[in-house]
């Protein structure tokens, strides 16, 4: 853009600017300047405002008659006739024919089915189309909610709610569509029937009691989720400062927060839609100015070039450059359910249709639920936030105690009773192989880096085994003096393989520690295994999920172990 500038001359430029500021100001016009809420044309739906004397404190006891219709008690799939009317009257939704919303065999819940009828989804093939203008979106930083009544309403710190992360933000607006008015603002159409197929109660860990999380024995998560309900505890509370809400419980929020984190896909596309009046308007403007012979078709020309150039550099530069990213909850996509083996779907935004579609990946064979990946997260993420966990997920981990906790003389031991040199944990330590020093026990922003291992705990995957610079620390742990002088007494020079011996001393010393670790457990995999299949129907949910989540744990490391042999 800037080349383009420089070639112009000073009327060209100047052509532009004005191109560009009757066009944005066409835009602005076009914008419903209001900031209250729509009402719809359904009759259970309330003003805010409603019968309160004080404007300024707004209670989420408003919208009386969608409350007493909430699924409580009640069964989702009831409400997925109702959806299919939704998306099939003046919604704009498009869903193809050979795609239903039914029980999911995998999660329980509600998922994306082809029919029996069905021949195979072709790759390629667009099942589902939903006008962006009923997606719910939050962008970040500063922007928040897409439906500035959500701010304009029910905020009175602005600053504060706009500091918040996207999902409590989402939650508020969340509690909105719930409570207040289940219509988006400036919108029409009713999101009611989307709002019935939520599911009113999660199984997630967050919800568990202290001896449920004891069943995982897995500490590392229980702390976790420890961390967790500390951390939202205190946005609720922030979010409860903030807001001219009256009553925001810690269950409303709780539910707003999981649908949230369970539903929402984010980009980093932040940009306004494609807008062909745009450029139409462009090339009347350029078609008037030559014309009335107010200049040459090349300064008309250059002058419409720098719109374009403006248009790309606001929706495709910008965003970037200042890291802009948009997290959307898309109303049907959002029923695809995770699989990391078959991924079969991948969600998108057109840009010049304004729309977000589901599209087939690979062929999917009728009476088949389709499934999207939500990327690639281990079943700690997925228990966690999700509710649920896969068997032999490709993308599982471990988090051990960190170095500095493990049994050092259990190690020596095991490596043939001598001691390891002096001075090689505190030279590990400065190296910052040993983990952390302090115990993290407040509440940590589950967006933080640290936030999945605050501690530095030793990792073990699936797909890699030991980190590799655990193998590193524990060839430098276990290295006699003379190879330690080989290496400059540099930890780094351990990144690689030093001998066959040293190599086997470091495995075994890794290996020694897993099995530690897997002969902790209080029971053993066969045990669980066993509870599962001879006691599965007397078993509480909760315990259930327990039981599945620490068998792929102890799998995980009996996989580890083997491949240190």
């Amino acid at each position: 853009m800037m080349i383009l500038m420089h070639m112009m001359d000073n009327n060209e430029l100047i052509i532009g600017i004005i191109y560009y500021l009757l066009l944005f100001y066409i835009g602005i016009s076009s914008l419903d300047p209001t900031h209250a809420f729509q009402t719809c044309s359904t009759q259970h739906t309330k003003s805010p405002y409603s019968h309160k004397a004080n404007p300024t404190t707004i209670s989420l006891a408003a919208k009386v008659a969608v409350s007493s219709t909430s699924l409580v008690g009640t069964s989702r799939k009831k409400h997925v006739s109702k959806l299919k009317d939704w998306c099939d009257d003046d919604s704009g939704i498009q869903v193809a024919s050979n795609i239903q919303i039914q029980a999911s065999k995998l999660s329980g819940g509600l998922g994306l089915v082809t029919n029996d009828n069905s021949r195979s989804s072709e790759t390629g093939s667009v099942v589902v189309t939903v006008p962006a203008s009923l997606a719910l979106s939050v962008e970040l930083p500063g922007m928040g909610p897409d439906d500035s009544g959500v701010v304009a309403d029910l905020v009175n710190d602005r600053s504060v709610f706009r500091s918040l992360p996207w999902y409590a933000q989402f939650s508020l607006y969340l509690l909105k569509l719930d409570k207040v008015s289940s219509c988006k603002q400036a919108d029409d159409v009713d999101l009611q029937p989307w709002l019935d197929s939520l599911p009113r109660d999660f199984s997630t860990p967050i919800h568990w009691g202290k001896n449920e999380r004891e069943e995982l024995q897995y500490s590392h998560l229980v702390e976790s989720v420890k961390r967790q309900e500390i951390f939202w505890k205190d946005l609720h509370t922030t979010l409860q400062s903030c807001c001219r809400i009256e009553n925001i419980t810690w269950k409303d929020f709780l539910w707003g927060c999981e649908i949230a984190r369970s539903r929402a896909f984010s980009g980093g596309y932040t940009g306004t839609s494609f807008n062909p009046v745009i450029y139409a308007f462009t090339l009347v403007l350029v078609t008037v100015y030559v014309a009335l012979h107010l200049g040459t078709l090349e300064q008309a020309a250059n002058g419409a070039a720098l719109v374009f150039c403006a248009s790309i550099l606001q929706d495709f530069v910008l965003p970037k450059f200042f890291k802009t990213k948009k997290y959307v909850i898309c109303p049907i996509i959002d029923m695809a359910n995770h699989n990391s083996l078959r991924a079969t779907a991948n969600v998108a935004y057109e840009y010049f249709a304004n729309t977000y579609s589901l599209s087939i990946t690979s062929t999917v064979p009728s009476n088949s639920e389709l499934f999207i990946s939500y990327g690639t997260r281990s079943n700690d993420q997925l228990l966690q936030y999700y509710g649920f966990i896969e068997e032999d997920n490709p993308h599982d981990t471990y988090v051990m105690p960190p170095l500095r906790n493990w049994d050092i003389a259990a190690l020596e031991k095991a490596c043939g009773g001598v001691s390891f040199p002096p001075g090689r944990l505190q030279k590990l330590n400065k190296a910052g192989l040993l983990g952390n020093p302090m115990e993290i026990t407040e509440g940590i922003s589950d967006e933080n880096e640290r936030a999945s291992n605050p501690d530095g705990g030793v990792v073990l995957s699936r797909a890699v085994g030991v980190d590799p610079a655990v193998i590193q620390a524990l060839r430098a742990l276990v290295s006699t003096d003379e190879e330690w002088e080989q290496s400059g007494s540099s930890v780094g020079n351990f990144a690689a393989e030093v001998n066959p011996e040293n190599e086997s001393k470091a495995r075994i010393a890794a290996r020694t520690a897993i099995e530690m670790e897997l002969s902790s457990k209080p029971t053993t995999i066969e045990m669980d295994r066993t509870k599962l299949s001879s006691k599965s129907e007397l078993l509480e949910p909760d315990e259930r999920m327990a039981i599945m989540f620490r068998i792929e744990k102890k799998k995980l490391l009996k996989e580890t172990i083997d491949k240190l042999l």
